[in-house]
Order: structure tokens, then C-alpha cells, then sequence
């Protein structure tokens, strides 16, 4: 029986490429004996056993130095210690993507619902939140005319988190001036989630707190049709029903779909109003 491996041969028994096995040597993770006259490497059991090691410490996840340190140096106590750290690791994992199949769940629930909330009024306590704006209407401030930064990606990373947002300055509303309305758009997000996400403090937002508010869905047909469909869906039905609007409205877009062949967006709005 054979007691010595060239490359090629534990290549082929076990499936590993041979520019991965001069990685792994390269690495630290195996040190084949290499014949000095014809540059050949020779495997033993013990240089497969500690591919094997390594391939296994890999499906942990563990990075290429905590591996050669484990296979080389670690004793039980340190191995220990690192499987610790790797479990919160994967812990912190699990606990990100389940928040992120809760989002995904709770954005099927409301396109599933769109047919039977669309064009529907209810009063409802709408939940305090941050809210970042980064432009007027379809225009990107200029950085000499900002006041600060407006930061946009630094909040990118925390999608799905963050909402697509809009807000309807609230003088726009009193001068009844809304065809020229300067609508801000932004994203948002809850409090606790940003403090779940260790979203950096130093983000310029605006803090909304929660009002009583009347909630609905509307949808806007075609390109810049938003303003009149905020208008005719909202404010107009909002008016006719005797309603008084106390503070600047809020909504958040749902979903860019084409319906017919159309391009339609679907939005949901809160209106905040008098008592």
C-alpha cells in the first residue's frame, strides 16, 4: 500500500482542483513534502487529514488565518473560544435574514391586500419614525445650496429596512397650494429598527413623531401624475368629508408595477388631522 500521494492523485480522489491544494499550502493549512529533485509533492495521511481539517473548518465559515492558527497552534481552550464567536456569528446571521423574511412576508401581506385597501379611509395612529430627505421634487440639491450633508449612502446598506418616504410640507397645504407643492422625498425608518441595525448616529434625520392620522392607499397612472393623483384620491375625498388637515402628510411608496400596460405606482399616506 502506498504511503505517499503525488497531487494529481489526491486531486482526483478528492475532488479538489490542484491550484486549490497549492491555496491551501500557501495558506498554512498543509505542508506536503516536496521531492527537491523533480519539484514533486508528496501527500501521507497526516497532510490529508489536515486538508480534510481544513475543508471542515471552512463549512464554519472560519476565515483562512483563524484556520491555520486552529490546525498549527490553537489549543482546546482557543478552538473553544473561536466556536463561541463563530456561533454568535451565525446567530447575529439567522437573526438578520429572519428580519429580512419578516419584511419580505409583511410586503407580499400588502400587495396581496392593494385590490381591497386602495381608495379605502380609516383613522389610525401612524408610528413615529425617522425620516431622511435627499431631494425636492425630482431635484438633487446642489452641495454648495445644502444647509449639510445629505446622506444617501450611508443608509443604502440597511435596505429592506429603509422606506422609500415622501412628505408634503405642510404650508404647501395651508396656502392650498399643492400643484406647486415642494414634495420631499427620502427614506425612513422606525426608531427601533435603526437602533436593531446600529445605524450610525451622525445620520442627518428629521425625528417624526406618532399622530393620529388618516391612513389610505392611492395609486398614480403614468409618469408625473403624482400630484394629481395625490389630489383627486386624498385631499379632495379628505375635504369633501368635512375633514381638516393639522400637519404635514406622509406616505411611503409600495410598488412600481404596470397594470394594463401601464405604469402605475401605488403609494400609502398619512394625513394627520384637526380633532
Amino acid at each position: 500500500m502506498k504511503e505517499k500521494y503525488k497531487i494529481g492523485e489526491i486531486s482526483k480522489l478528492f475532488g479538489i482542483p490542484i491550484q486549490t491544494l497549492h491555496y491551501f499550502e500557501k495558506c498554512g493549512f498543509i505542508s506536503p513534502e516536496k521531492d527537491m529533485q523533480n519539484n514533486y509533492r508528496y501527500y501521507t495521511a497526516w497532510d490529508v487529514n489536515a486538508l480534510l481539517d481544513s475543508k471542515y473548518l471552512h463549512s464554519f465559515c472560519f476565515s483562512n488565518a483563524e484556520i491555520r492558527q486552529i490546525l498549527n497552534h490553537d489549543d482546546l481552550k482557543t478552538i473553544t473560544d473561536r466556536l463561541d464567536a463563530q456561533e454568535k456569528n451565525f446567530l447575529d446571521i439567522i437573526y438578520h435574514h429572519q428580519a429580512i423574511l419578516n419584511e419580505l412576508h409583511e410586503k407580499k401581506r400588502m400587495l396581496l391586500s392593494l385590490p381591497m385597501l386602495t381608495g379605502k379611509f380609516k383613522e389610525i395612529t401612524r408610528a413615529h419614525l425617522f425620516f431622511n430627505p435627499y431631494r425636492v421634487n425630482n431635484s438633487y440639491p446642489s452641495a454648495e445650496n445644502r444647509t449639510q450633508p445629505i446622506q444617501v449612502k450611508e443608509w443604502l446598506p440597511f435596505q429592506p429596512f429603509i422606506k422609500a418616504t415622501f412628505m408634503i410640507p405642510f404650508e404647501n397645504i395651508q396656502a392650498c397650494t399643492l400643484e406647486k407643492a415642494d414634495c420631499l422625498w427620502g427614506f425612513s425608518i422606525s426608531p427601533e429598527r435603526a437602533k436593531e441595525l446600529q445605524m450610525p448616529t451622525g445620520i442627518p434625520v428629521e425625528y417624526i413623531p406618532a399622530q393620529r392620522c388618516i391612513y389610505t392607499i392611492f395609486a398614480a397612472t403614468g409618469t408625473h401624475t403624482f400630484i394629481h393623483a395625490l389630489q383627486k384620491e386624498v385631499f379632495s375625498p379628505l375635504t369633501a368629508n368635512g375633514y381638516t388637515i393639522a400637519d404635514a402628510p406622509i406616505g411611503k411608496l409600495l410598488v412600481r408595477s404596470h397594470e394594463g400596460g401601464q405604469y402605475t405606482r401605488y403609494f400609502e399616506i398619512w394625513v394627520p388631522i384637526k380633532p
